[in-house]
């Protein structure tokens, strides 16, 4: 018999990695420096602190971890390379929108947002005003976090 899926749980880790994809990847970055100056320190075996007791459990600990962040940064850079340049650009200005404090009432905040940079970028890019209905980006965002959840599961992540 089939385990139960939460699909919205899958959902929201794939949209979280989505919004704050370039926070995270610099996050990732720098533990990477990071555990590599640590690697490069000697060890006595002696515990130090409050730390684990067993040195080698933690850094195998912490390596795993860097290494599900490294997936799931190529997972979102994957998701990427699969959406033509304009779900690029609402990606982008979705992002944005989730940084900026919306002054509207009731939820989601980001679309007014998106719909109104998205039509001024359209129209400098394309020459033409072309702002997306709202049921338009929702369906726009559910493709973008489906295409990411698919590559992530592909991937052993979710």
């Amino acid at each position: 018999m089939l385990a139960a899926v939460d699909f919205k749980r899958q959902d929201r880790i794939a949209a979280e990695w989505l919004l704050n994809y370039h926070d995270r990847r610099r996050a990732y970055i720098d533990a990477q420096e990071s555990y590599t100056a640590l690697s490069a320190t000697v060890n006595t075996g002696m515990p130090h602190g409050s730390g684990t007791s067993n040195p080698t459990e933690q850094r195998a600990l912490s390596l795993a971890e860097l290494e599900r962040q490294k997936l799931w940064i190529m997972t979102v850079e994957d998701a990427e390379k699969v959406f033509g340049e304009k779900k690029r650009e609402f990606l982008n200005m979705r992002r944005y929108a989730d940084g900026v404090e919306s002054t509207c009432v009731g939820r989601p905040g980001w679309v007014d947002c998106v719909q109104a940079r998205y039509a001024d970028w359209h129209e400098q890019r394309y020459g033409k005003a072309c702002a997306p209905a709202r049921m338009t980006m929702y369906k726009w965002w559910d493709e973008i976090v489906e295409v990411t959840v698919r590559i992530a599961i592909k991937r052993g992540l979710v």
